[in-house]
């Protein structure tokens, strides 16, 4: 098949694939505890992000945590899992950039300061709580990675004490042409952003 081929096969699959109604991968946001309204007075929030109690896997019932699903794959094929953690580190700060892009971009568009960032010195904290990617499937039946997280609110001097969370929950990384997990990152920095902006204007 030349390259050509490939390519016009893959658009229409991904064009067939756009009209399947995914149950499994139906995604939503919803204010967990607290209130966003604290934010109303703010110009900037400190932002970070924490995957250390990361559950991966291809379906839900499936996910582990990370440390287990290296091993596993490693098990599968010897270096399997190492490489695949290695590409994970290595395009986390891809994923982030995203989150905080299409974050800031409600409000901008919203015409509303406040935007999130490296500001140590802010007096709230964003921590965006990686609590489970779906790796999603290739082939004839395709599903895209899938996105879990928490958005925990918390004071930056006292971070024990939490302000709000917020549940992203099962985000799909689906662009327009193709599954990319950033794409999941990309759609929860958004959906936040929309909800916050609804919260604060």
């Amino acid at each position: 098949m030349s390259k050509l081929s490939k390519t016009f096969f893959r658009i229409v699959l991904v064009a067939a694939i756009g009209l399947v109604p995914w149950r499994a991968t139906a995604g939503g946001i919803r204010v967990e505890s607290g209130s966003l309204v604290f934010l109303k007075p703010e110009g900037r929030v400190n932002l970070e992000y924490d995957d250390s109690d990361m559950k991966v896997g291809r379906k839900p019932k499936d996910a582990v945590l990370e440390q287990e699903f290296v091993a596993r794959q490693n098990q599968k094929q010897a270096g399997r899992g190492d490489s695949w953690r290695l590409e994970w580190i290595g395009r986390t700060n891809q994923f982030q950039l995203k989150f905080q892009e299409l974050l800031n971009k409600q409000f901008a568009e919203g015409n509303i300061s406040l935007e999130f960032g490296a500001f140590k010195d802010a007096k709230y904290t964003l921590i965006l709580k990686t609590k489970t990617i779906l790796t999603g499937s290739q082939g004839f039946v395709a599903s895209p990675p899938c996105l879990t997280a928490d958005a925990v609110f918390v004071e930056t001097n006292h971070r024990t004490n939490t302000v709000a969370v917020v549940k992203l929950v099962n985000l799909p990384g689906q662009g327009m042409w193709e599954f990319d997990m950033r794409e999941a990152y990309a759609k929860a920095g958004k959906d936040l952003g929309i909800l916050i902006r609804g919260k604060i204007k």
